[in-house]
């Protein structure tokens, strides 16, 4: 994609984020005006806020990585409150509180994000995210991945989902890599799937 087009491609998302934020301040003034205090909504709406700022933010500079030292913890709370939106899955945090990293906030939040939203959609109720030896690992309970299609999940094109485009881990591999991490399926049968980020 040319410099134009980019530029142009990030103005129209940019307008269209403007557009949802604008209606959720209405619903919310709404909700308010109404005397509405419905704690799941609220939630919706603080999450919806959060995956478009969390948009915006990737909008930003498509090109260059904002790395800095980032709370490895916070992030992953961050992220459990976009990913509650999915589903009702148990998301555990298991991280310690002062466990830090070399990242960028905006794209390690949008790589956990979608690690998160495969293994729900494979039916997980339970998610864990703990680290060892500054290995990050990511368990989930949610239906394996075939033997004989593990190793084309991070292949542009491949999807087991109906619908899917099939670029999504494909992508998220490549943002950590230009971090300096890489992503590995460690292991996806009947007792579990696992994924690593690894330094």
């Amino acid at each position: 994609m040319n410099d134009f087009r980019t530029k142009s491609t990030i103005h129209e998302i940019k307008n269209q984020i403007s557009v949802c934020d604008l209606y959720l301040e209405v619903i919310r003034r709404t909700l308010e005006k109404q005397g509405i205090k419905d704690e799941t909504l609220q939630r919706a709406i603080h999450n919806i806020k959060n995956s478009l700022e969390l948009i915006t933010n990737s909008t930003k500079d498509l090109r260059d990585l904002q790395l800095a030292e980032i709370n490895l913890a916070e992030i992953i709370n961050s992220t459990f409150e976009i990913c509650h939106t999915y589903g009702n899955t148990e998301l555990k945090n298991n991280v310690p509180q002062n466990h830090t990293i070399v990242a960028d906030k905006v794209k390690f939040t949008s790589a956990l994000t979608n690690i998160i939203k495969n293994a729900i959609e494979a039916g997980a109720t339970e998610i864990t995210i703990s680290t060892e030896n500054n290995v990050i690992s990511i368990q989930n309970n949610g239906a394996p991945i075939p033997a004989t299609l593990q190793e084309k999940i991070f292949t542009d094109g491949f999807t087991t989902k109906e619908n899917g485009s099939g670029i999504g881990l494909m992508l998220t591999r490549e943002a950590l890599k230009a971090q300096g991490y890489d992503l590995k399926l460690e292991k996806s049968d009947k007792n579990g799937t696992v994924f690593s980020i690894e330094k």
